[in-house]
């Protein structure tokens, strides 16, 4: 066989695969995971009196990013939410979007510790 024809059936073959273990979650899923992982890089500003949590999370080829503002009773409100893999879409979060929720399923790569390929 050759080789031209060979490496596109092995991509072939490889974008099989990644679109079989796709998974689904909400953006609030995906928060939660991004707040709980252990690897979640987290920093804090405070700007003016309001304070501001930034996160980020790279995981099974996926970089996940987060935005939140805490309220004066000390909650987190997602102000940005996304997610960036290889070969697909970026979703995006943002809370100033009317057609945006935090209910809305987005397809991502294998997140879990469970479900991810060793």
């Amino acid at each position: 066989m050759k080789p031209s024809w060979k490496n596109w059936l092995e991509q072939a073959a490889g974008a099989i695969r990644e679109w079989l273990e796709r998974e689904s979650h909400s953006f609030a899923e995906l928060a939660e995971l991004i707040r709980h992982h252990p690897d979640t890089v987290r920093s804090e500003r405070t700007w003016l009196g309001l304070t501001y949590r930034f996160y980020s999370l790279a995981v099974n080829g996926a970089t996940l990013k987060m935005e939140t503002k805490v309220t004066r009773e000390g909650k987190e409100r997602i102000l940005f939410l996304s997610l960036h893999a290889p070969r697909t879409k970026a979703a995006v979060y943002r809370a100033y979007d009317e057609d945006g929720d935090l209910t809305d399923i987005v397809a991502t790569p294998p997140l879990a510790e469970k479900t991810a390929p060793v």
